[in-house]
């Protein structure tokens, strides 16, 4: 009976010939042989398609981080500009703040050089949040000459107009009642007509022209004025000529003596800024 060999010898066996067969192609690859370049023209027809994948995945990688590289720089970009555009619109609104108030001021000393009276300006660094109380402070007090019972011109696009009155006064603050207040009257003339009667506050910030004679004409459209007179032995608390507002509507009290006229202040009490208080006026 023919014995197989041991599975020990058919293994060398079998390494020996992938050797030799393996050097055998190698060295046919190097050669210059017709069979040996034919053989390498196969090979390399055979690898192109995992060579061109290979080249693919590559290019692939690279386009993936060019693209996180320019994701980056475009978001620094966008993070620089925004900067920029940010400081850029804060530089227009300090602009614009300067430009409003220089022109705010330049009105004030417009006011100040037109009337004859002795005017401080100031700023107002407190309001009170309520529509009933039409108070606000000011930077100023009894250390700048500032007493109670002073009246407070503003500015209308220009002019000087009636504001209020100083009530109460500190050190270095005081306040000023406007004449929109409830609690605030001004003897005041119609300037067109020269009828007399009184400016009251009203809620909500408006004014009324009370105690107007039923025989006086008050019209739409006429200004309304301080009168700057005295009553008895008591001088005039505001000067003259000072605008209050204009009217609106006139309706004929219930008396059938007196007629009230609606007015609209001169003053846009809720945004003024700078007021000025008038130190000293020739009296009426």
């Amino acid at each position: 009976m023919h014995r197989l060999g041991s599975p020990h010898r058919r293994t060398r066996a079998g390494l020996w010939f992938a050797t030799f067969t393996i050097a055998s192609l190698l060295m046919l690859l190097a050669s210059r042989t017709e069979p040996a370049q034919t053989l390498q023209a196969v090979t390399t027809r055979a690898l192109d398609p995992l060579r061109g994948a290979i080249a693919g995945v590559g290019q692939g990688v690279a386009g993936v981080f060019g693209t996180i590289g320019e994701i980056d720089r475009l978001r620094s970009e966008n993070d620089r500009l925004r900067r920029e555009l940010s400081g850029a619109e804060q530089r227009i609104a300090e602009l614009t703040e300067a430009a409003r108030e220089n022109d705010e001021l330049r009105q004030l000393l417009g006011i100040t050089e037109a009337l004859e009276m002795d005017l401080l300006p100031v700023r107002i660094i407190r309001r009170d949040p309520s529509n009933f109380s039409w108070e606000v402070g000011i930077d100023a007090g009894t250390d700048d000459g500032v007493r109670p019972g002073m009246p407070v011109v503003g500015n209308a696009s220009g002019a000087g107009a009636l504001a209020g009155t100083v009530v109460d006064a500190t050190a270095d603050t005081a306040r000023v009642r406007f004449i929109v207040d409830t609690r605030s009257s001004v003897i005041a003339v119609d300037q067109v007509s020269r009828a007399m009667g009184e400016v009251q506050g009203q809620p909500g910030g408006q004014l009324v022209f009370v105690r107007v004679p039923l025989t006086e004409a008050v019209a739409e459209g006429d200004s309304i004025a301080s009168a700057g007179l005295s009553f008895g032995d008591e001088a005039s608390r505001y000067p003259g000529g000072l605008l209050i507002g204009t009217v609106q509507a006139v309706e004929e009290d219930e008396n059938a003596l007196t007629q009230t006229a609606f007015v609209r202040p001169a003053i846009d009490f809720s945004s003024i800024e700078r007021l000025l208080v008038v130190t000293s006026f020739a009296q009426g």
